[in-house]
């Protein structure tokens, strides 16, 4: 029980810096919405909104897909989190383009579209969270401490995220290279991820 616990450490740790990244898109793309809505409580709402019901939805769906695939959850994670550095680096071009795009069209279409955008990535960073979960839950088999341990990394990496991001990111990078940045933890986590999977089944 000892062992299975020190196995699952790795990839409890990698969750940390999934959630560095997360808030790091959070924070960016609620500054590039100022551009579509100004700095006001639209951009923020939606901002907002859109992370807690994407990632509540995509709760549900890494759950459905963690029973789905129970035997390659690591796979599966690496899939979500290439998924979520792709948007991410192409979030910017997709937001200014959709913003452009509605901006005369409808008061009420262009927050909708945007809020529906975002959904995409915001359910998979929440999907990530039952998968792991499920996985650390094989080696340990205790529901509690998996929810606990991966909770309490995820919550450490954002708040240290929104302090660098504010900081330092935004001090020294533009937007793009600063969500670049983030994509880049994202494929690191899913190549680190890769390299343990292969230790496991080596």
């Amino acid at each position: 029980m000892a062992n299975a616990s020190i196995i699952s450490r790795p990839i409890i740790r990698l969750f940390f810096f999934s959630g560095f990244a997360a808030i790091i898109y959070q924070i960016v793309w609620q500054r590039m919405l100022y551009a579509s809505f100004g700095t006001n409580i639209e951009a923020i709402t939606i901002i907002v909104s859109v992370f807690m019901f994407g990632l509540g939805l995509g709760s549900l769906l890494g759950g459905h897909l963690s029973r789905k695939y129970n035997t390659s959850l690591i796979q599966l994670f690496v899939t979500i989190e290439i998924a979520i550095g792709v948007f991410g680096i192409c979030s910017k071009f997709l937001i200014s383009t959709v913003s452009k795009a509605f901006l005369n069209y409808h008061d009420a279409a262009l927050p909708f579209i945007i809020f529906m955008l975002l959904c995409i990535p915001t359910m998979a960073m929440g999907a990530t969270f039952p998968v792991l979960v499920a996985y650390i839950f094989k080696s340990n088999r205790s529901v509690e401490e998996s929810v606990s341990k991966l909770y309490y990394i995820n919550t450490m990496g954002s708040a240290v995220a929104c302090f660098l991001t504010i900081g330092l990111l935004f001090v020294f990078l533009t937007l793009t290279q600063v969500l670049i940045f983030a994509a880049c933890i994202n494929f690191a986590v899913a190549a680190i991820s890769i390299v343990y999977l292969k230790k496991r089944i080596g």
